[in-house]
Order: C-alpha cells, then structure tokens, then sequence
C-alpha cells in the first residue's frame, strides 16, 4: 500500500492542477472561452455616495447600458455601495439624515429590468461592499451574490413607513400587505422566497433555515435546521459572515481580484477599468454633476424667495426658471427635494404661474 502513496500524490496533484487551470464555468459561456474574459465594474453608489433615489436611479445607469453594449465585455460586475446614511456598525443611530434616501419604485423596477434584461446575454454577478435600507433589495435581485467582509445586507424594514401611519387597521394591512410584495418583487428576480424577504421587513415574522445539498429551504418559524431570526421585535439582517454561513451569499471578497479567484477566473482582462472606460467613470460623473446641480437649486431658491420679498418678480421668475430646469435635467435633484419635504416640479411650475399673474397686477416692479 506504501509503494503507491506516491502515485497517489502525483495523481492527486495533477488533478488539482488540472482544476486550477480549468476555466470559470461563466468562462466557458463566452463566444471565445479560451480569451482572458473583459470585465466592466458598474458601481450602484459609489465613493460614499449611495442614495437610494439620487445616486441610485435609472438615469445613472441609461448612459452605462449603452456604452456596455458598445464596449461588449464578456463580464459585469455590479459593486453595491449604500449604506442610507448610517456610518456605524450599529443599526441605530450614526445617521447622516441628509443621505437618508426612498425608494422610487416605478424608477427602481425600470432600472432594474434595464439592467437585467437589456444585458442579460452578459454574465453578472453582484459584489455588497454595503447595502442598508432599500438598496438591499436591489442587492438580492442577482442570484450570483457576493460581500465584502465588512458588508452588511440590512434595513429592508424601512418598508414599513410605506403603511406603518396608516390608522386603520385594515388599510394598513392591505397595504402592507401591497408594499412587502412589491419589494419581494425584486427578491423574486434574485430567486429568493417570499419568507426570507417577508423576515427583513416584518419583525414580527421569525425566519429559519434548512440545507439540502446546496439548496435553502428558509422558512417563517423555527423550525428549520438553524434558527436565524427568533425575535419576533426586531427584522433579520444579515452580515457578510452570516450570509456566507448560510448559503445567503456565494462568498466573501475584498478585492476584485479575490472576487475573480471566487468566480474560478485565473485570468483576466481588466484594461478598462485601468483606463478609466467602464461604469466607474460614466457612474462618478453623474453623481458628482447632479450633487452640483442640487447644490446650484438650493441657491436658485434662495434667490427666488429673496426677491419674491422684494418684490423683484422678473429676476424672481430667472432664479424659479432655474431650479425648474435643475429638476428636469436631474430627477435626482427634484427627488432629494421631495424626500427632504421641499416643493417639487410641480410645485415650482405652480409657483412659475403665480409669479406670472403677480407680475401683471404689479406691471412696474422689475
């Protein structure tokens, strides 16, 4: 038995050897599987920056989309990185409130569906540096899902002040019921169940879960094999070593590099993320172009209410013009008013008609 130990080992060796070398599976779906694959980095927020809303919408992304298909890498990597304002570890509290942001679902859906679907012949994998409050939702619309080590998937709860206000019992729960399946929604895109988005919103729904082979069985009691969620007063989080003893997500990675070794790559071409040419770039632009412009409206509306009290109506209408065109080149802009209880589009156009008729019954003032 001793004399073949060393075949053995030779043999074992070469095996993994073998293994090493074998290209990814997501590698043997290009139209060239033997080429370095070209990978494209599309940030969801980026920098610190990751408003749900704002920087997180679909007019961020129409311009990547088209330059993906100009560009066609053989794999997208979307880097989630909104963390709703909270910059501790803990749930309460170390809150920016300013970068608190909402969900515009319509806009959120059509995001989604254009990332999804419109390259959808390229493979993606999501990669959580974060994700607090609704953009965790997002997060779970991909089914290959990696985390950072410092990543969290938390804050989904924030569904509730959709229908918490309610009075009436029964409303409140035709809408809860009505907002936690919208979300579950996005959820289902991922390919997760119903009961494991129903635990991160609800707190008063338990969560536990099986294993059967490689697949989840999650399930609303404790009765599953392991018992995530047992507090029926606080909703199920997850951070990135829960979510990878679980199953939830396929692995931790802290760099691109860990994240393409995760994946089975142990190639690849990464020019344009070095030349600045991926989403990076396109994404960054646009977040630091509407923060200007929002910072710009704010001026703007300073100006129109001083002149509004000095009864200066023409350069009061210039400075209204103003922040109306800020809001339709950016709906981000006129979304961060709204969520921070400013007037909105139509606010301002109602504002641009009543300037008008004070401008005809005071014909002199400038």
């Amino acid at each position: 038995m001793k004399r073949f130990a060393p075949l053995f080992a030779m043999m074992l060796a070469a095996v993994f050897a073998i293994a090493a070398d074998a290209p990814s599976p997501l590698q043997m779906n290009q139209k060239d599987p033997s080429k370095a694959p070209k990978i494209y980095v599309i940030p969801i927020g980026l920098d610190g920056h990751g408003q749900m809303g704002t920087d997180i919408r679909l007019s961020a992304f129409e311009k990547v989309v088209k330059d993906v298909n100009e560009k066609k890498p053989d794999l997208i990597i979307f880097v989630m990185e909104s963390s709703d304002g909270k910059t501790g570890k803990a749930y309460l509290g170390n809150d920016d409130r300013s970068e608190r942001g909402q969900m515009d679902f319509e806009d959120a859906r059509k995001m989604i569906d254009l990332l999804k679907a419109d390259l959808g012949t390229i493979p993606q994998v999501m990669w959580v540096k974060d994700s607090v409050g609704f953009s965790t939702a997002l997060a779970l619309a991909w089914p290959d899902l990696y985390m950072s080590s410092k990543a969290r998937l938390w804050g989904m709860d924030r569904v509730r002040e959709q229908y918490e206000r309610t009075s009436d019992d029964e409303v409140r729960k035709k809408y809860m019921a009505a907002w936690t399946g919208i979300v579950n929604g996005f959820l289902r895109r991922g390919g997760y169940p119903s009961e494991l988005g129903l635990a991160m919103m609800r707190p008063e729904l338990l969560l536990s879960v099986s294993w059967n082979g490689r697949n989840l069985t999650w399930r609303s009691d404790t009765k599953g094999t392991f018992l995530v969620d047992g507090d029926t007063q606080a909703v199920a989080n997850f951070d990135a070593k829960t979510a990878e003893d679980l199953g939830l997500c396929d692995g931790i990675a802290d760099s691109i590099e860990d994240l393409m070794f995760l994946l089975g790559y142990r190639e690849w071409d990464d020019s344009l993320g070095k030349n600045n040419q991926d989403g990076v770039k396109i994404v960054g632009d646009y977040i630091t172009e509407w923060r200007k412009t929002y910072t710009k409206s704010i001026e703007y509306f300073g100006d129109y209410e001083k002149n509004v009290a000095a009864s200066k109506f023409t350069a009061a209408k210039t400075a209204l013009e103003r922040v109306r065109d800020a809001m339709k080149k950016y709906p981000a802009v006129e979304f961060r008013w709204r969520i921070q209880g400013r007037p909105g589009l139509d606010d301002v156009e109602k504002l641009l008609l009543q300037l008008k008729e004070q401008s005809r019954s005071a014909p002199k003032n400038k």
